[in-house]
């Protein structure tokens, strides 16, 4: 396995340590992926279905998958550095070792950790929009959450500068695909929705989470093909990531409820 070999710290807003300065393949050219994970009282909220996630990233990124530590591990090592109270929010990178220009030159992976205090998502989203100025395109990598995260960063930007709480991606055919940094799903008429991933949004752990919920509790949800026009149908709006629900309330002139679902508020809650 490759070790953490890089760690930086955030606590109370002052930096702590950054052990491995060297170039890296993570900062020239985005080759390799990562997880935002939420480390609570000493344990990795959804740890299996992360390292899931990891496991198909580096497969599609061809990454040598035997050199990953497992979740586990890392569990065990943030428990040595944060001890087993508190809430933090802690992103796993691992990208491909060595540098080379475009073709790499070495087979092998690096990890680093970055933590930092934990903020459970904003209750309400006061007001969201469809971005307007890019599109999802397909790729073999569209659902991993890769170290290019262009498109999120400039929908993001597009979001700040029109003052809006939430952004809302379409893929490159037009339908619903996700938001800004969360997936989205949608209540009309006691059955919930959520664009399928052949639309190219990320494969959210909370998403899967909140799915196999809805399937266990014999609750109806559906995946499938949505342009915008059916979000003026739905009753309820959210999004979902790593850090909770957020409900959206407003989405051009149309107005939702936002009051809390107490058959999914769980699935996120802190103990």
């Amino acid at each position: 396995m490759s070790g953490f070999d890089t760690l930086y710290l955030e606590k109370d807003g002052s930096a702590g340590w950054l052990e491995d300065k060297r170039p890296n393949r993570a900062a020239f050219f985005g080759d390799g992926i990562f997880e935002t994970m939420v480390f609570i009282n000493g344990k990795i909220r959804f740890g299996k279905q992360h390292f899931a996630r990891l496991s198909e990233g580096l497969r599609v990124l061809q990454l040598p998958i035997n050199e990953l530590n497992h979740w586990s591990d890392l569990e065990l090592f943030l428990q040595r550095k944060l001890g087993s109270a508190g809430y933090w929010r802690v992103r796993w990178n691992i990208y491909r070792d060595g540098l080379g220009k475009y073709t790499p030159d070495i087979s092998g992976i690096r990890e680093s950790i970055y933590i930092q205090p934990f903020s459970p998502a904003p209750h309400i989203k006061r007001e969201a929009a469809i971005c307007r100025t890019l599109r999802l395109n397909p790729n073999p990598w569209a659902n991993c959450k890769t170290l290019n995260a262009l498109p999120y960063v400039m929908a993001n930007i597009e979001r700040t500068n029109l003052g809006l709480d939430e952004i809302l991606l379409l893929d490159a055919e037009g339908y619903l695909s996700e938001a800004g940094a969360a997936n989205l799903f949608w209540v009309t008429q006691s059955t919930y929705y959520t664009p399928s991933l052949t639309h190219n949004c990320i494969a959210g752990v909370g998403r899967r989470a909140l799915i196999d919920h809805l399937t266990e509790q014999n609750m109806s949800i559906q995946e499938g093909s949505f342009r915008p026009e059916a979000l003026r149908e739905a009753e309820q709006v959210f999004t979902t990531n790593v850090t909770g629900i957020s409900y959206i309330e407003r989405f051009g002139d149309r107005l939702f409820d936002t009051s809390p679902i107490a058959s999914i508020e769980p699935i996120f809650s802190l103990p």
